[in-house]
């Protein structure tokens, strides 16, 4: 029968020509949106490092009539601050950082690790922070208070190749950033940027209490299951004007959740999964409407044929099985060549030129196994979509009388 169906194929070569050629920018168009979803699924459930239910920060103000020149020393009023945090109803734990808090702002240096070049992000936190967004220590300790006097200390997390300067973090004893040299006392789990991103190598080192980062810290704060409700609304009213302290007031208190989506927002992911999502939207209409219509027009002119087939006796079960299996075929033909023309377009950045959201492949790159899932869901969702849109006019051209259909002839 597959040899018959290969012979009928052939005959219509003039007709199957465009529609495989439709079925093979379709598949190629399909093969990237599945791949860029997949990818990003799989990233998105990977664990991020760090967890941010329930927990808030502190957006703190400067009165306009502060004169800088009067004031001593603005620690203390930052530290005064967060002891009310801490003692509001609710709040488990508050802590101090500076370009550490998920989904904020980040600042990077190049660490030497014996003579070997890394790429960090350097965390400045208040030993408190670890447990405010659940940050887990694989291997040693967190640096404390006492620590946190010399700030000589660090706790690294790695990047996505679980090494640290080509090294298993373990090993790693001194990270060095020019004159300061810290000694690591701990290893965190990775963490990421956000959850659509790969891990990134981290240092956290102590906050100091009294150093010139405060001005610049973070206050960030994580409150009970049971108080977070309604949260912020409550801590505003009830602490604005508990923390007009010196100079600072209270501006603003923010959840983390709407970092994150702000964060996303920004990173322009919300947008590039709308686009898939249309594309993908329009694609399945475009192939359901192509492929019905195709071979509704081709079982019109092949009305003889259905006829004569059926007064030699071939069922409808046969007639429907012959033309959803010259469907397969088709798409099988459409996929093979697809999936040539879309390992070779991956390999290069002609699609991210052009602005279509795309794996990033420089750092990651796409294995066989990577190449066999994308083929695999693109000719699984094309085949259902192309079985179902032929199977009506299948089912309609196996109801046609012989002599009905003999007579066109």
């Amino acid at each position: 029968m597959i040899k018959h169906i290969f012979k009928i194929i052939w005959s219509e070569r003039k007709t199957n020509t465009w529609l495989l050629a439709e079925l093979t920018i379709v598949f190629c168009i399909l093969w990237f949106c599945t791949d860029y979803l997949y990818f990003m699924v799989n990233r998105y459930l990977e664990p991020k490092g760090f967890n941010i239910e329930h927990t808030y920060r502190i957006s703190l103000g400067i009165r306009d009539d502060w004169e800088k020149e009067k004031e001593e020393n603005l620690n203390d009023y930052l530290w005064t601050i967060h002891d009310r945090v801490k003692s509001y109803p609710g709040v488990e734990q508050a802590s101090f950082s500076a370009f550490a808090r998920p989904y904020g702002g980040l600042t990077g240096n190049d660490y030497l690790v014996d003579s070997i070049k890394q790429k960090v992000y350097d965390k400045m936190v208040t030993p408190e922070f670890f447990e405010i967004f659940d940050i887990k220590i694989l291997s040693g300790r967190i640096f404390n208070w006492n620590d946190a006097v010399s700030g000589d200390y660090a706790v690294i997390s790695t990047g996505a190749d679980n090494m640290f300067a080509q090294k298993p973090p373990t090993d790693v004893k001194y990270i060095d950033l020019g004159k300061t040299r810290n000694k690591v006392i701990g290893v965190a789990e990775r963490s990421k940027k956000n959850e659509y991103e790969e891990y990134v190598h981290i240092a956290y080192v102590p906050l100091q209490k009294d150093g010139d980062f405060m001005s610049w810290s973070e206050l960030c704060f994580r409150v009970k299951p049971e108080a977070d409700n309604n949260f912020a609304e409550r801590f505003r009213q009830d602490m604005q004007a508990l923390l007009e302290v010196g100079p600072y007031y209270l501006a603003d208190v923010i959840s983390i959740e709407k970092d994150r989506i702000k964060a996303i927002e920004r990173a322009g992911y919300e947008n590039n999964f709308k686009s898939i999502y249309a594309i993908s939207a329009f694609l399945i209409l475009n192939i359901f409407l192509g492929v019905i219509g195709s071979f509704w027009f081709r079982m019109q002119s092949r009305r003889s044929e259905i006829g004569l087939r059926m007064a030699m006796g071939a069922s409808k079960r046969g007639v429907k099985s012959m033309f959803v299996t010259e469907t397969i075929i088709l798409l099988f033909i459409a996929g093979t060549i697809a999936t040539i023309i879309c390992i070779n377009i991956s390999l290069v950045d002609i699609l991210k030129d052009i602005g279509i959201p795309v794996i990033d492949r420089e750092t990651t790159k796409a294995g066989i196994s990577m190449y066999f899932i994308n083929y695999a869901i693109t000719f699984i969702t094309l085949l259902a979509i192309a079985v179902f849109a032929v199977w009506y006019p299948a089912r309609r051209a196996s109801n046609i009388q012989p002599a009905i259909a003999l007579h066109d002839e």
